[in-house]
């Protein structure tokens, strides 16, 4: 059974094309919604990287903005009024008790009644993102150093340490003079400025300050090998490298308040965030296509185990072999339908072949023959005649039809007419072929046709059926499905031309050339057999010299036999 299967695959059946193009559709509308879903996702990851770079590029420049804004705020507080500039001079240059009495001094005047050291405390409270606040002074070789934990500060000698945490730098100036004579350098929190940078990818943050210092830095996937690459380019010569950065990174650059401001996200983790969200996708696509075409495959394997069923048993039926049947008991719907309408069928030919050939068959004996020669015509007819009836009665219109063309071809034979119209003789010609066609159905196709001036032309019994009988005998092919026999009369000028043509097996050189030898040579005996030679002899006794026959064929694609009648006149 398998392979039967496999032999009906491989033939252009429409259920095996059916079940390619319903395949090829599956996976072409599944691929199509993977494709889209992908395209889909790629998107999103995509303007999700972009957003992250654009959210912290607009929060670090929010919080640069804040900064700056804290810084002015604290040099307001320390350095805006010639007052509050000269508080925090004095606190600088004087000792601790000489400060405290020019303090005392400028309270009973009325003009600073607060002390310098709680203005610092004052900023650490107002300002919880300031770490530390480095004031330093031209005149003086050191600094004064406040943090949180010590609010009035210690003084450091040199000048304040630049260091790599974010760090803002205003110029000291005299209010009144406008002269630059020191600067303020607050340090600020990073974790408090800087607390959520992680919007949905892990990206790399770099800030540096008017002077090309990395104020700031959060690597992400960034290595340290490509941020001091990045940095020495920055600081050497003033400008960033972006062409070659973009290569690699999704960049965001902004420049505030003398603030270079990078955000970046490495490309290859955008890849591999895609990747990631996809290959589930894919595993399933990949999944549910095999499992469809799984069960695509097991529905139409079985419908086309049924269907290789059905064109086996028709095969053998059309080899002879007509007591095969289909077995229905896996046959469903319309399947199991058609398998019984076709067992019927055989069995119906069956019945109708015992009752007409089979007994002829099996009386091959001298005995039977006498015997079959005594019984009236007459009761062969009625008996045919019954059966077909009863066909009819029981709904078997095909096997009526059979019967009833045997008949006619039966009551032809014993008639004991010589000549018969044309009309007539290709009337029982296709009776004969009919009987055929029934005997290997789906494998013969004719086509009978005679100009209406030629239907009453007479012309011998027996002209054109032997030579039809003649095809089915040695030419037909009966492992194929497209024997095709032709019949064509018709009148040209003073001739009327027949052609019987088929696409049978047709007759080699030799034995084309035994047979038009035996044409021309009269003595030779026709013998029992009717055929080519019984035609020829009576179409030249019928119609004398006016008559041709010309038999053509290469010996493999069939034979076309043409018989021309010369006539002055239509003969009615």
């Amino acid at each position: 059974m398998k392979n039967k299967v496999k032999t009906f695959f491989s033939k252009n059946i429409l259920i095996s094309q059916l079940m390619q193009i319903y395949s090829l559709l599956l996976i072409v509308v599944i691929s199509i919604m993977v494709l889209g879903y992908s395209m889909l996702v790629i998107k999103k990851t995509q303007d999700d990287a972009y957003s992250t770079v654009d959210n912290m590029s607009q929060q670090i420049a929010s919080s640069v903005q804040t900064n700056d804004s804290v810084l002015s705020n604290v040099v307001w507080n320390l350095a805006t009024t010639q007052n509050h500039f000269e508080n925090m001079r004095n606190y600088m240059l004087l000792p601790p008790q000489e400060y405290f009495e020019y303090s005392l001094k400028n309270w009973q005047q009325g003009d600073n009644n607060e002390l310098f050291p709680d203005i610092l405390s004052s900023i650490f409270y107002s300002f919880p993102t300031i770490s530390t606040i480095d004031i330093y002074l031209d005149e003086v070789n050191r600094y004064l150093h406040v943090d949180r934990e010590k609010t009035n500060g210690i003084f450091e000698y040199g000048k304040p340490v630049v260091t790599d945490e974010l760090i803002l730098i205003r110029s000291i100036q005299i209010p009144n003079t406008m002269e630059t004579v020191g600067q303020i350098n607050i340090t600020f929190d990073n974790s408090v400025m800087l607390n959520d940078l992680n919007h949905g990818f892990p990206a790399s943050a770099l800030m540096f300050d008017s002077n090309r210092r990395l104020l700031y830095s959060k690597d992400g996937y960034m290595n340290q090998k490509e941020l001091t690459e990045i940095t020495n380019t920055y600081r050497n010569s003033g400008i960033l490298p972006l062409k070659a950065i973009e290569k690699k990174f999704i960049v965001r650059h902004h420049v505030i308040k003398g603030i270079t401001i990078l955000v970046l996200i490495d490309k290859s983790e955008v890849h591999r965030d895609i990747i990631r969200q996809l290959l589930p996708v894919f595993f399933v696509g990949i999944l549910v296509t095999i499992i469809l075409l799984i069960g695509l495959e097991k529905i139409f394997r079985s419908y086309s185990k049924q269907v290789a069923v059905i064109v086996d048993v028709t095969e053998e039926v059309s080899q002879g072999n007509l007591v095969a049947q289909i077995d229905t008991s896996d046959m469903r719907m319309e399947l199991y339908d058609l398998s019984m309408a076709i067992n019927q069928m055989i069995q119906s030919l069956n019945q109708y072949i015992e009752d007409v050939y089979t007994l002829e068959v099996k009386q091959r004996d001298a005995h039977m023959r006498a015997l079959q020669s005594q019984i009236n015509p007459h009761f062969m007819y009625n008996t045919l005649e019954y059966i077909r009836m009863y066909a009819i009665s029981q709904g078997q219109d095909e096997l009526a039809d059979v019967v009833f063309a045997f008949s006619s071809l039966l009551r032809n034979n014993i008639n004991q007419a010589k000549t018969i119209s044309l009309e007539d003789e290709l009337k029982f010609c296709e009776k004969y072929v009919y009987l055929y066609q029934m005997r290997y159905p789906d494998s013969i196709a004719y086509h009978f046709e005679v100009d209406e001036n030629l239907e009453n032309f007479t012309a011998p019994k027996f002209m054109i059926q032997p030579l039809i009988e003649n095809y089915f005998i040695h030419g037909m092919d009966h492992g194929r499905g497209d024997n095709a026999i032709s019949v064509k009369a018709k009148r040209v000028k003073n001739q009327i031309q027949i052609m019987i043509k088929d696409n049978g097996k047709g007759i080699d050189e030799g034995r084309l050339q035994d047979i038009k030898k035996s044409l021309e040579d009269s003595k030779v005996g026709l013998g029992e057999s009717v055929g080519v030679n019984n035609v020829y002899e009576r179409i030249k006794s019928y119609f004398g010299e006016q008559a041709m026959f010309v038999i053509e064929s290469d010996g493999s694609s069939g034979t076309i036999i043409t018989i021309t009648i010369f006539q002055e006149e239509e003969n009615e």
